[in-house]
């Protein structure tokens, strides 16, 4: 499992930096075409948002390592959340092939960033991340998404990017 959870946190990182990097204010149903930055899909900001992003390298490369730094603004207490993180590879230009489409639990991914359980009051958090890339993803053209969602169903926050894995 301590695997899996870096293997995510690595993606969700990638994912959450989108936003912050284009300073796009594109909704949900606006996909990334041919955008190389991150895009925020949220439909709403009242919840958290980030700042202050940097990615140690903007060419993700298999078996390299790649770091970032974040500062996470909570804006109402999280009391619970669940992510949902899709990855898609467009292989060959045809044919999409999902690589990962998984529910798992924010609190979770809180307890492994910032070292805080549920509730997660409001503030700023800042966020300090270092990962390998996974050999195993194929090299091309990803699509990413990860967002969040609390008990209510409401959307707490989405991001979405496109990246080129070597």
């Amino acid at each position: 499992m301590g695997r899996l959870v870096e293997y995510i946190l690595l993606l969700l990182s990638v994912v959450l930096v989108v936003s912050t990097l284009t300073g796009s204010t594109n909704n949900y149903y606006n996909e990334p075409t041919g955008n190389e930055g991150f895009t925020d899909c949220s439909l709403t900001k009242k919840f958290a948002q980030f700042f202050n992003v940097s990615l140690t390298s903007y060419t993700l490369k298999r078996g390299d390592s790649i770091h970032w730094n974040a500062d996470l603004q909570i804006k109402r207490t999280i009391k619970w959340g669940i992510l949902h993180f899709t990855m898609t590879h467009k292989f060959k230009n045809y044919t999409n092939i999902t690589f990962l489409d998984d529910k798992f639990n924010l609190c979770d991914f809180f307890v492994d960033l910032i070292n805080k359980h549920c509730p997660i009051q409001p503030g700023m958090y800042h966020l300090n991340y270092s990962a390998q890339i996974p050999n195993l993803l194929w090299p091309g053209r990803y699509y990413a998404k990860g967002t969040v969602y609390n008990k209510k169903g409401e959307e707490m926050m989405c991001q979405m990017t496109e990246l080129t894995i070597k």
